[in-house]
């Protein structure tokens, strides 16, 4: 009786260790509420979700939840499990495309004439807060930006999600008012609505890059694009990729770990890039696939190197179906609009090669540019691969 009561006992632990490191995959929701504050205060909005492959669509007029001074505020239900993507048409105006999906909640129109990231009730951050850290690897100092939510609490047992952005200056990330916010990322404000969302907190961890990021953000995987340009190497006064990557697996992340309430596991680890920092940051999640569990790839500058040296650096790798991350590619046209042909032959080089497919994810648009205006749009469909480990629209039911 006491061997048995010791086995259920283990179980119990175990059981409990593994919901406290939230490996349990949350449930993809059939659908999501989606909110547009129209600043213009139009008598009314319809929301036209689309599938970005299929280009299947369906229109929802939208209903009025809100009238005051400022705005009218709009929300409809959307499926989110067959779209991916949504508009506002509102009197004769048509909104930007944005991500639809459980991570986002909605919109809001400027005087501007931009887009920014919106969640029903609160006011959005245009100057958020941050914690400014020096480290230094390789000889080289590196400017980091730590962004907390509001409640996040140092002494709680409750442990947040660590979300590393490259190319993180302050002027790419954010702006510093309402004036200077056009294109602007706002990744913050969209982390913030994922956690009212998914109950899912995370810190937002911004790494300041050199200003010769064609040296910074490139590996040294072998001649590079930018090399054979220049014909002779040069020298400058930064980390190479390679060096970069180091200074993230060694320096920066075991700093935030140590001085953070976060997880330590690579499923609550995450790591995104655009253009050549989303080359980079593919290639540190290739690197140390212990660390990260998710890797958003935004218009990702793979053509710096060719088929032949890609294919020897990936023949190398050995991926396993657990342990291997959740590769999220983002492209829009091809060059010289954005970085394509060359991200979709990526996703099916990592298709021949095995790559497991229920971690593996192209978000292809045609009318794409090399923009941070398009990956703001989709950066909450990264943060789905992260806190779901899929993107319902993108990949098989079956997977």
């Amino acid at each position: 009786m006491k061997r048995w009561i010791s086995i259920l006992l283990m179980i119990g632990i175990l059981l409990t260790l593994l919901t406290a490191c939230g490996t349990k995959q949350k449930e993809y929701p059939n659908t999501q509420t989606v909110y547009f504050k129209d600043i213009t205060k139009s008598g009314k909005a319809t929301a036209t979700f689309y599938h970005s492959d299929s280009k299947d669509s369906v229109d929802v007029d939208m209903d009025v939840v809100e009238q005051n001074a400022d705005a009218t505020i709009f929300s409809c239900e959307g499926d989110c499990k067959t779209y991916n993507m949504v508009t506002f048409t509102y009197d004769d105006k048509k909104s930007d495309a944005f991500g639809f999906n459980p991570c986002i909640s909605g919109w809001c129109n400027t005087k501007n004439n931009d887009y920014l990231p919106y969640i029903y009730g609160e006011e959005i951050d245009t100057a958020p807060q941050f914690d400014d850290v020096t480290l230094s690897g390789y000889g080289y100092d590196k400017l980091i930006h730590i962004w907390k939510p509001a409640d996040y609490d140092a002494a709680s047992k409750e442990k947040y999600t660590t979300v590393y952005a490259l190319d993180g200056q302050l002027s790419v990330i954010n702006g510093r008012d309402d004036q200077n916010l056009k294109g602007c990322p706002m990744y913050n404000e969209q982390i913030k609505a994922m956690t009212k969302l998914t109950g899912q907190k995370a810190i937002l961890v911004l790494v300041e890059n050199h200003v010769m990021r064609d040296n910074e953000l490139v590996p040294k995987l072998g001649e590079s694009f930018d090399q054979k340009m220049r014909g002779e190497a040069v020298e400058y006064d930064s980390m190479d990729g390679t060096q970069f990557c180091d200074f993230v697996a060694t320096t920066l992340v075991p700093y935030v770990q140590k001085n953070y309430n976060v997880y330590t596991d690579a499923a609550h680890t995450a790591i995104t890039g655009s253009s050549l920092g989303g080359l980079e940051a593919f290639y540190i999640a290739m690197e140390h696939p212990e660390m990260f569990g998710t890797v958003g790839a935004l218009s990702p500058a793979v053509w710096e190197f060719d088929d032949a040296i890609w294919d020897d650096y990936l023949s190398q790798k050995s991926f396993d179906k657990e342990k291997s991350p959740f590769i999220y590619l983002y492209v829009g046209g091809d060059r010289p609009k954005d970085n394509d042909p060359v991200t979709t032959e990526m996703y099916q080089r990592l298709q021949r090669m095995e790559y497991p497919a229920d971690k593996l994810v192209l978000h292809k648009d045609e009318n794409g540019v090399h923009s941070s205006i398009y990956w703001r749009a989709v950066f909450s469909e990264f943060l789905t691969a992260m806190v779901y480990g899929r993107i319902a629209p993108l990949q098989k039911q079956d997977q």
